[in-house]
């Protein structure tokens, strides 16, 4: 019974350290603020694109792509972080024509985990 009553208290123990630590884990990630063009957002054709991240993103495993309506790669630069705030990512964009555009993102944060995401916007 002595030994029943230390595994129940390791169980106790293991539960409550992974109850505390996994909402630290879980922001470990980079993970998609907020853009600019926002995604869902109806813009007049912008020359830059934004990615805010919550932490650091490592620029060289990070990356963006721009796909028009139909589908289409949009030929961007490599994105490049912000020098006043290495949370942003941004993206020069040539001439965009009215239509909707689709982003797909790759963020690698600090941490080394990679994670991706993709939105939306349209230019009137």
């Amino acid at each position: 019974m002595n030994l029943m009553k230390k595994l129940n208290m390791l169980g106790l123990v293991l539960a409550v350290a992974s109850a505390v630590l996994s909402p630290q884990l879980a922001q470990a990630h980079a993970s998609l603020k907020n853009s600019t063009p926002a995604a869902g957002s109806t813009v007049s054709a912008p020359k830059d694109l934004s990615l805010t991240f919550n932490e650091k993103v490592e620029e060289s495993f990070s990356a963006v792509t721009l796909k028009d309506a139909a589908g289409k790669d949009v030929a961007t630069p490599k994105p490049h972080i912000d020098t006043a705030d290495v949370t942003t990512l941004h993206v020069d964009l040539p001439t965009l024509t009215p239509g909707g555009y689709s982003v797909q993102w790759v963020a690698v944060g600090a941490d080394g985990h990679r994670r991706t995401g993709n939105f939306n916007f349209t230019v009137k």
